[in-house]
């Protein structure tokens, strides 16, 4: 399913609809796992935390870390669980990451596997499984693929509008910092959190200090992993903060209705990571767009790129080669992420849908 597509109603529903039971919820990131509290919270649908130094009392949805997850306390909290019948089933939000070793919980996520041993239902949800990572996936998981059932929807954002800026940096400098502090980028950027009109604009760089300038010279709030007050970074982003500058620590789970614009600094580390962090844009079904800054000839692999597998860089290569009549992005993105979708492959931007926001590649409007 798409990003913004519903999938946390999975595991919501359920829990208010029978709330006899526990569901169990692995989450990767705090602000994932902060979202999601908040949402349960508003629903009156009873959430709590895992913390093995003190199990937590009965409720209808537990969320957990991955590094929790696989521990031997958790493991007999779940035995517990089962003896009592009260274990209903097992989720497993962003479980591409499984896949990712970029992230710096990689190991406890390969050991999601054991959870299997709970013998009960496991259901995993990501908006950006390629196909060709299927197999994989069932792999670490120690699930036989052919008892998986799969429910796959277009993971296409129609309202989002592809693009890519590319301004003359010429005598402006090639370090990580001076071109980013421009007029020309700053400009761009304010433009942008002006036109947003009330909505909000995250701004995404893929090194740290990168972050640290641009909420210099925009005045706002830097959210980056080690970052110790996260919770309140993101709660002032969440209110009052028009705009936010982060690495990719904020690239998946914030459901924020009225993201207009997302703003990545030079280009993302690979279309996985590009997909989940676009798809924060526009999740109130309204026109947003998702614009990756790359200055003019500045086409060779960023330092950050180094360690990226070959056909990771190539695919990014792909995205950015589009210009204006010559290729698409959204194509780019749908054969990767869904090949074809119950008979449907896409050709060009509004092939299948008169209303999709074009792409650089499409005419854009």
């Amino acid at each position: 399913m798409p990003t913004g597509g519903g999938k946390s109603m999975l595991f919501i529903v359920p829990a208010f609809a029978a709330p006899g039971g526990t569901t169990i919820v692995v989450v990767p990131l705090v602000a994932l796992r902060a979202d999601m509290t908040r949402r349960c919270q508003e629903l009156g649908i009873s959430c709590v935390l895992w913390e093995s130094r003190r199990p937590p009392d009965a409720a209808s949805i537990m969320l957990v870390m991955p590094e929790s997850a696989v521990s031997p306390d958790f493991q007999t909290f779940l035995n517990r669980l089962r003896w009592t019948r009260r274990l209903d089933r097992i989720m497993i939000n962003k479980c591409h990451v499984v896949l990712n070793d970029q992230r710096d919980f990689r190991p406890q996520m390969a050991q999601l596997g054991r959870l299997v041993q709970a013998h009960t239902q496991m259901v995993w949800l990501t908006a950006t499984l390629p196909p060709s990572m299927e197999d994989e996936l069932c792999r670490w998981m120690k699930h036989d693929w052919a008892a998986v059932t799969i429910y796959q929807a277009r993971t296409s954002r129609p309202n989002v509008a592809y693009r890519v800026w590319r301004p003359d940096m010429t005598g402006v400098g090639w370090g990580p910092y001076q071109w980013i502090e421009s007029e020309a980028v700053v400009a761009f950027i304010q433009d942008h959190i002006q036109q947003a009109a009330g909505g909000k604009v995250i701004i995404y760089a893929n090194i740290i200090g990168q972050v640290m300038a641009m909420a210099r010279v925009l005045g706002c709030e830097a959210y980056y992993s080690k970052q110790l007050d996260k919770a309140g970074v993101l709660a002032w982003f969440m209110g009052a903060s028009p705009v936010i500058a982060t690495t990719s620590a904020l690239g998946m789970g914030v459901d924020i209705p009225n993201i207009r614009s997302i703003i990545h600094i030079r280009t993302p580390r690979t279309l996985l990571d590009y997909a989940q962090e676009s798809g924060r844009a526009g999740r109130d079904r309204q026109r947003s767009e998702a614009i990756i800054i790359q200055p003019a000839g500045w086409d060779a692999p960023a330092p950050w790129m180094e360690g990226v597998a070959p056909e990771d860089q190539e695919r990014v290569a792909e995205y950015m080669g589009v210009v204006e009549g010559v290729g698409c992005q959204r194509v780019v993105l749908d054969e990767y992420l869904d090949r074809a979708v119950d008979g449907y492959q896409r050709r060009h931007c509004q092939d299948a849908d008169a209303g999709e926001q074009a792409c650089d590649g499409c005419e854009p409007d």
